[in-house]
């Protein structure tokens, strides 16, 4: 889906500067060869998710930046074409660091393609059980803790203390309060939205 919003961007211009906020390099590998050579893009992480992804295309213009999609002062108002972000809004912690995440991701791109699992969806998909995000922290906690839940193998109170903070996941209404200025997409399985994505289409007007 991101591979239509490039191709729309190159209608404007030659060449596209992508931001992946909290992205890997890896996941560029999907990118088809003939648009290649016409993007440039910066993945930033945290510096331990960028040494254990490391493994982009030789042939991907791709620069690996240390930092916080949560906080980038680095970069001025519409500093990129267009800011991608796959699967992280969910992950940044707490609901007042989403509406950070979403108002520097809408600063510093002209475009935006942001897209997130959906809340209303019964699988939770990081540890692919069914409903358990729908349950408050603290029962979330004691599953951990006593059980196996799908994936995630049974821990500790601290280590389930960091699952349950890293992985808050969202749905379509406080995807549109965060993203006013965004199209919603949703991804469907059967007659249920899988996940959702929120895109602002390229405006050369609002280029620098």
């Amino acid at each position: 889906m991101v591979e239509r919003h490039i191709l729309d961007i190159l209608r404007h211009k030659d060449e596209v500067e992508i931001l992946d906020a909290g992205g890997r390099s890896d996941y560029w590998r999907m990118l088809s060869d003939d648009l290649r050579p016409k993007v440039r893009i910066i993945c930033m992480n945290f510096q331990d998710e960028l040494d254990r992804y490391k493994s982009g295309a030789a042939d991907l213009r791709i620069e690996e930046v240390e930092g916080d999609a949560c906080a980038m002062p680095q970069y001025a108002d519409g500093s990129f074409d267009l800011v991608h972000s796959n699967s992280v809004i969910e992950h940044v912690g707490s609901l007042r660091n989403m509406a950070r995440f979403a108002a520097e991701t809408r600063r510093v791109g002209n475009a935006y393609h942001i897209q997130t699992p959906n809340f209303w969806f019964p699988i939770e998909p990081h540890y692919a059980f069914p409903l358990v995000h729908w349950l408050p922290d603290q029962v979330r906690l004691w599953l951990f803790t006593h059980f196996d839940v799908g994936y995630a193998r049974k821990c500790s109170f601290p280590e389930a203390l960091g699952r349950v903070d890293h992985t808050r996941m969202i749905g379509a209404s406080m995807l549109r309060q965060l993203y006013p200025d965004g199209r919603l997409e949703k991804e469907r399985m059967g007659f249920m939205a899988k996940s959702l994505t929120v895109v602002r289409d390229f405006d050369p007007s609002r280029r620098n």
